[in-house]
């Protein structure tokens, strides 16, 4: 059995499919699966020109959208290596990726999940590399920027915490690895034992939240989630969805309302769990009515 079989799944990513296949077939062994949710761009076909001759890359084609954790699920339910890495065809991996993090998996044997640092283009570091579980305070914290105003008061901190100082500075253990609650979906490794014990992505959510849900099932099934900061990967965020920021908005806001109704009914009172889902319509009428406020502004060329 080979070690890792990637899957990328794509969706009008253009050029950065074929980037993003050439590092992982440089940076990895096994197998590597593109599941294309019917792309309108040419970034399948041009992706199949430079892979044409490669007996590691496999194509799943799709006559409709069926979203991140759907397609995925394509590939999960017959994995046929010891991990799985699911990656965004908008990330590059590189030499130092997934050497750190099998070796992890090796050392921790009740690590069923992990990520790494998560850089931009720009070399900073995604914030959504470490994360917490979001709550109703959390989550009003960050809808009202309480976080910002109350920068040093934990109360108020953000779920999404990975360019913290101790990353930025590499203090955060380049040699060990940290569990923490939450990665991110952009890039995510899991072990197939693990899989098959707490089951593949809920296809429930559409986009958005599926990364914060697995991760909550793996904790519950009593599997810890890692984050292995001597690995990493470059991501750039949206280019699959800058065609559509409004649809996105609302699948992320969606898969928050999800979240919160599958996790937390039995913890929170009705009344809370009402504020919550009105706090967070809230917050996509507000993040909506500015996407659009910037939309139009560049459109008349005041941007």
């Amino acid at each position: 059995m080979a070690r890792t079989h990637v899957i990328i799944v794509n969706y009008n990513s253009g050029d950065w499919l074929t980037r993003s296949l050439q590092s992982a077939c440089q940076h990895s062994a096994g197998l590597v699966t593109v599941v294309d949710n019917n792309s309108l761009d040419d970034s399948v076909s041009n992706a199949k020109m430079n892979f044409q001759e490669s007996d590691r890359v496999q194509w799943i084609e799709n006559t409709d959208n069926r979203g991140f954790a759907a397609a995925n699920n394509q590939v999960l339910e017959n994995i046929d290596a010891e991990f799985a890495v699911l990656m965004n065809p908008d990330c590059e991996l590189n030499d130092k990726t997934l050497s750190p993090i099998l070796a992890a998996f090796d050392q921790h044997q009740n690590m069923g999940l992990a990520s790494c640092t998560i850089f931009n283009e720009d070399g900073s570091i995604q914030t959504t590399c470490k994360r917490r579980f979001p709550t109703p305070l959390s989550s009003l914290s960050r809808m009202l920027f309480l976080e910002k105003i109350f920068p040093r008061n934990p109360r108020f901190a953000n779920f999404d915490y990975g360019d913290l100082t101790e990353i930025r500075n590499g203090t955060d253990t380049s040699s060990g690895t940290e569990f923490i609650e939450a990665v991110s979906g952009a890039f995510m490794v899991v072990r197939k034992s693990a899989l098959e014990d707490v089951g593949l992505l809920d296809e429930a959510y559409f986009m958005h939240c599926e990364d914060l849900d697995w991760c909550k099932r793996f904790a519950l099934a009593g599997w810890q989630v890692g984050f292995v900061a001597s690995s990493s990967v470059m991501h750039v965020k949206g280019v699959s969805t800058a065609s559509r920021p409004i649809g996105v908005l609302w699948t992320l806001h969606l898969g928050m309302l999800r979240f919160f109704r599958k996790f937390y009914k039995k913890e929170h009172s009705w009344l809370l769990r009402t504020l919550v889902a009105i706090g967070i319509m809230g917050s996509f009428a507000l993040r909506a009515g500015l996407s659009m406020l910037k939309s139009l502004l560049a459109k008349l060329g005041l941007k």
